[in-house]
């Protein structure tokens, strides 16, 4: 008897957490409604949804606004995410800058920090600048309690070892035990994604209310290429955390040895760094261009596309047809509704790129496929991978409410006394 009544409390306990956690997933949905169309909305009865409410309220995890219009046109007290008392970490880590973020329950980016990264900086200066930036946040914003952070890197994280596998053009980070580097001291639970995941995962919260995202891949075209998936709804990780690394598929297999042990992965003829070189070996040659060796940024290409340059143009033609040729395979194998290209190497010329991705999909795959495929570049405002941090770490509050509704109140003060 006394076992049968343990495992009925455990069923009823876990109840409780799914249907907080309903609740607050719709309110981060909806922004702001009242306690009746989060009953409609959720399926479970209004005083099941009454008491969710005034737990909620009690820990602060959501308030009310006031006054809305709630169902049939009936004037409601309206609910939201607490914003204000509850905020998430993101930290975006590129091979020439970290960004920091300040995220609210709701997805809200309230603030984003730049630090530059020198070429010789090694990995454990720059492990403590990034600590730094975040005490610096956690100090200027005393009233509000931080409670997990999510830091975005290039190249696939093993997530059971700690261990970023392989980083091109990032001497120094293979192998460092990243995530215990950052959190020592942290004061809050520190989550560690692969920076296409990250962008791949921004665009599913972000955009929840449009079907094709929840069937997507997300392609990051920059300094190196890879790739977030969707599936169902879900970030899809691989057994060990390690999947999409769609850069590291060779189109070559006698080309140059890449940092992943193998040879001729398309990103060693497919990103920023190709097309620097490719444009580089063409000015020595002394084909006549609008640009120079001395600068040959993201900007400066950029112009020269817009400009027509036949050097800038030729070459990241030859770019983006060979991303389009990689963006076939994975047509084929993952059958995708949705595909979304963004990062440095994408925005240089998005009308070009996605030209010519589209054309040749279109001659490669099946009618039958093409006609059930979306491809479009990247349209949300801030940089996916650090939108994509901070939402996954907001997401492990809302979908765990027992961590929010048991915050000391003194967790503030501790943030800020934690040696970070």
């Amino acid at each position: 008897m006394n076992e049968a009544l343990h495992v009925s409390s455990i069923n009823q306990e876990k109840t409780q957490v799914h249907n907080r956690a309903l609740v607050l997933s719709l309110l981060r949905q909806e922004g702001v409604c009242s306690r009746a169309t989060l009953a409609r909305l959720s399926g479970l009865k209004q005083a099941t949804i009454t008491n969710i409410a005034g737990e909620l309220l009690e820990s602060g995890a959501i308030l009310e606004t006031g006054l809305i219009s709630g169902e049939k046109g009936r004037r409601s007290i309206g609910v939201t995410l607490n914003d204000e008392k509850y905020k998430v970490l993101g930290v975006r880590m590129t091979r020439k800058a970290f960004f920091v973020s300040l995220v609210g329950l709701s997805g809200k980016l309230y603030s984003v920090q730049e630090y530059g990264i020198g070429m010789r900086e090694g990995v454990r200066p720059v492990i403590s600048r990034i600590r730094t930036a975040i005490q610096a946040v956690i100090r200027e914003n005393p009233r509000t309690e931080l409670l997990a952070a999510c830091v975005a890197m290039p190249g696939p994280y093993r997530e059971d070892l700690d261990r970023l596998l392989f980083v091109t053009e990032l001497e120094g980070w293979q192998n460092f035990p990243l995530r215990a580097a950052l959190s020592e001291g942290l004061g809050m639970p520190l989550y560690v994604l692969n920076d296409a995941n990250a962008s791949a995962y921004a665009q599913l919260w972000y955009r929840c209310r449009e079907p094709g995202v929840q069937n997507m891949i997300y392609i990051l075209a920059g300094q190196g290429i890879g790739c977030g998936m969707i599936s169902d709804g879900k970030l899809v990780i691989g057994q060990r955390g390690i999947a999409g690394e769609f850069g590291h598929n060779s189109i070559k297999y006698d080309g140059p040895q890449c940092e992943c042990g193998n040879r001729g992965c398309l990103e060693k003829y497919c990103s920023m760094t190709a097309l620097r070189e490719g444009i580089a070996q063409l000015l020595r040659a002394g084909k006549p261009s609008l640009l120079t060796l001395e600068n040959l940024s993201g900007r400066a290409i950029a112009a020269a596309i817009r400009s027509g340059d036949p050097v800038a143009s030729e070459s990241y033609r030859q770019i983006c047809d060979l991303l389009a040729t990689g963006i076939v395979s994975l047509v084929n194998q993952l059958n995708p509704g949705l595909i979304v290209i963004g990062d440095e190497l994408a925005e240089l010329c998005p009308d070009m790129l996605l030209d010519i991705v589209k054309q040749k999909v279109q001659r490669s795959v099946n009618p039958l496929i093409y006609s059930d495929l979306s491809i479009e570049m990247n349209h949300l405002p801030e940089s996916p991978s650090l939108l994509g941090a901070g939402a996954y770490a907001v997401q492990q509050l809302l979908s765990n409410p027992t961590t929010l509704m048991q915050v000391p109140e003194s967790c503030g003060e501790l943030l800020q006394a934690g040696a970070v």
